[in-house]
């Protein structure tokens, strides 16, 4: 069962993360030049005070008695991500709006307010089962602020009936035939995002990955996973043998998929695979006060032979702890 409350070894305060989170998208963005200013310019600042600060008052309580992580991607121009899971129902969508964070009747919004509603499924002797509420959660940058938002569910909920509830754009609802058969069935958390407009969808799959499996999940990207024959075979190998997370991302308007990834979680610092200069130092820097420290590693894959890598490290909260209760892969 999920612990509701987070551990008492550390106290969140607003002001000691957002001086963290400033520290490391400095260090992270200064690897690639010595002149920041021309970072600047390039990227637009990567850091905006009064963005995180905002977002820290909106969610004050999220992020107080939540699970916080912090992640990066091997992509140079990329924000740091943080995000907040909850451990309890909470309208996290509503706490955005109310905090101008995000405008009213946003239709991905809507969206995942319906996929985050209860399934009823088949019980014994004929009776029905209500499945437990699915948690909401964020997903910000310090530049842009709420660039995503999140519904874990908690338990394994089926493509069927994922694909059901509220109104699903139909380029999305036309893949349910490929995903199934893929193997792609079983829904561990669904993601929008407000930036790109896509869907992702977050699915535990059977292991063992192998490296025709990888080809053919890769394709339905545009990616020829055949070109990395070098290094792939390292990347599955970190994978779980009896199951793993694998995320899908459609584009929401046209229906394109624009990336496939698959995740190895449960990692540590000293068994993990290696990682570029960016996500290394990120790993360093990022400071992480749980008592079980938690890693984990992505690999993206998209069209044109479009890859790259995501970190994601806890900062506090019980990551372990909660991802444990709702029976994360690889966990």
């Amino acid at each position: 069962m999920t612990n509701l409350n987070p551990p008492e070894t550390f106290k969140f305060t607003g002001a000691k993360f957002l001086d963290e989170i400033q520290k490391i998208c400095t260090v992270i963005v200064r690897l690639f030049t010595s002149d920041s200013a021309m970072i600047f310019r390039q990227m637009g600042s990567p850091f905006s005070k009064p963005t995180v600060r905002a977002v820290i008052a909106a969610y004050s309580q999220n992020f107080r008695e939540g699970a916080i992580v912090l992640g990066a991607t091997s992509r140079s121009n990329d924000a740091l991500n943080f995000r907040f899971y909850e451990r309890r129902p909470v309208e996290i969508l509503r706490i955005a709006e109310d905090a101008e964070l995000l405008a009213p009747n946003n239709p991905l919004a809507t969206l995942l307010d319906a996929w985050s509603t209860p399934s009823i499924r088949p019980f014994l002797w004929g009776r029905q089962q209500q499945t437990p509420s699915p948690r909401q959660s964020c997903d910000f940058d310090p530049v842009r602020g709420l660039v995503k938002a999140r519904a874990c569910m908690g338990y394994m909920e089926h493509l069927f009936n994922l694909l059901r509830k509220g109104d699903v754009p139909k380029p999305i609802m036309a893949y349910e035939k490929l995903f199934n058969s893929l193997g792609l069935t079983d829904v561990r958390h669904v993601a929008v995002d407000f930036y790109a407009n896509t869907v992702n969808m977050y699915f535990a799959v059977d292991g063992p990955m192998t490296g025709d499996r990888a080809t053919w999940v890769a394709a339905i990207a545009g990616y020829d996973y055949d070109r990395d024959a070098v290094e792939r075979a390292d990347q599955i190998d970190w994978l779980p043998k009896d199951c793993f997370p694998l995320a899908v991302t459609i584009d929401v308007a046209s229906g394109e998929i624009k990336r496939v990834a698959w995740y190895a979680l449960g990692l540590s610092v000293d068994n993990r695979p290696a990682l570029g200069e960016r996500l290394e130092k990120f790993l360093k820097e990022a400071p992480d006060y749980d008592v079980e420290p938690f890693i984990g590693v992505g690999w993206s894959f998209g069209p044109g032979q479009k890859k790259y890598t995501i970190v994601e490290k806890s900062y506090s909260g019980g990551v372990v702890d909660l991802m444990r209760g709702w029976k994360s892969p690889g966990i």
